[in-house]
C-alpha cells in the first residue's frame, strides 16, 4: 500500500508539472479520500503526511485557477485577450512548477519519516528479545 501511495504521489507531481490542473485537483482530492476513508495498514503519521500532501496538490491548484478566474475579470477590451492567454501559459505553468516542486519535497518528506519509522522498529527492545 505503501508503494501505491508513493506512485500516486509521482503522479500527482508529474500532472503539476505538466500543468494539468484539474487532473491533479482530482488526483489530489482521490487521494485524500482513499487516505481518510480507506483503512490503511500504515503509521497514522504516515497517513497525516499522505493526506496533507494530497490536499496540499489540490488546494494549490484551486487557488491557481482562483488567480486565472480572478484575471479573467480584469480584461477591459478585446485587445487584452491575447496578452491574457500570453500571461496565461507563464503564470500557469510556471506555478504548477513550483507547486510540483514543492509536492516533490514534501514527498521526500513523507518518504524520509517512512524511513525513521521503519529505523525505529527495527532497533525497538521488543525486537531484540
Amino acid at each position: 500500500m505503501l508503494l501505491g501511495l508513493f506512485i500516486l504521489s509521482a503522479i500527482l507531481i508529474k500532472t503539476s508539472l505538466l500543468g494539468l490542473g484539474w487532473i491533479s485537483i482530482g488526483i489530489g482530492l482521490g487521494g485524500y479520500l482513499f487516505c481518510r476513508f480507506y483503512h490503511i495498514n500504515l503509521a497514522d503519521l504516515l497517513i497525516k503526511k499522505f493526506k496533507q500532501l494530497f490536499i496540499t496538490g489540490a488546494i494549490l491548484h484551486l487557488l491557481l485557477y482562483l488567480g486565472l478566474i480572478v484575471k479573467l475579470f480584469l480584461i477591459d477590451s478585446i485587445e487584452d485577450i491575447p496578452a491574457f492567454l500570453i500571461s496565461h501559459l507563464v503564470y500557469h505553468h510556471a506555478l504548477s512548477a513550483l507547486i510540483a516542486a514543492a509536492l516533490t519535497f514534501m514527498t521526500i518528506g513523507v518518504y524520509l519519516t517512512q524511513q525513521k519509522l521503519k529505523q525505529a522498529d527495527i532497533t525497538s527492545p521488543s525486537l531484540l528479545n
